[in-house]
């Protein structure tokens, strides 16, 4: 799905102004977990969330097929697959507080997975919003002007190779 230029631009002003809030500069990391706590919230993965039936739980903690989701906005509480790596994490995380950011609505579960029933528009656009927040456009530029490959940018931002690349891509700096 294509996103509109001006909301791209915003996104990146987005990722840029919450490092500024927490003194950082636009090329320093910013962990999930920071901005988790900025904005009151907790993750939790499935066998910690109440209310969850035993099934549910244990098909969340085998299932390959989701990775996080808001499950409740006050107080902030985003569930998590437990088994992905640091740097998925991070990613996933800052997908979900991009939800939150954007003031997407809550959405349904389905009853049979517990796992949520997407908006497409709202999926492309908190996709867009985690990735700026993982490495905004600056920090790519920043990173490129330091000479850092793309392995050392990953390590920099706590972020996968292929998160490095989809932001190359998305914000035209090439690596």
């Amino acid at each position: 799905m294509k996103l509109e230029e001006g909301f791209r631009r915003s996104c990146e002003a987005i990722a840029v102004d919450w490092r500024y809030m927490f003194g950082f500069r636009a090329y320093d990391p910013l962990p999930a977990e920071r901005l988790l706590d900025a904005l009151d919230g907790e993750a939790l993965p499935p066998d910690q969330l109440p209310n969850l039936s035993p099934e549910v739980v244990e098909y969340l903690l085998i299932a390959d097929d989701w990775s996080a989701g808001v499950v409740r906005l006050k107080p902030l509480r985003i569930v998590y697959h437990p088994t992905h790596s640091a740097a998925r994490h991070q990613s996933d995380l800052m997908h979900e507080l991009a939800h939150v950011l954007l003031k997407h609505p809550m959405i349904g579960f389905s009853p049979s997975t517990g796992l949520p029933l997407r908006e497409s528009r709202h999926e492309a656009e908190a996709t867009y919003l985690g990735g700026c927040l993982q490495i905004p456009r600056l920090g790519l530029v920043w990173a490129i002007q330091q000479g850092l490959t793309r392995a050392d940018i990953a390590e920099h931002f706590g972020a996968s190779q292929d998160m490095v690349r989809f932001r190359s891509n998305m914000t035209g700096v090439a690596i």
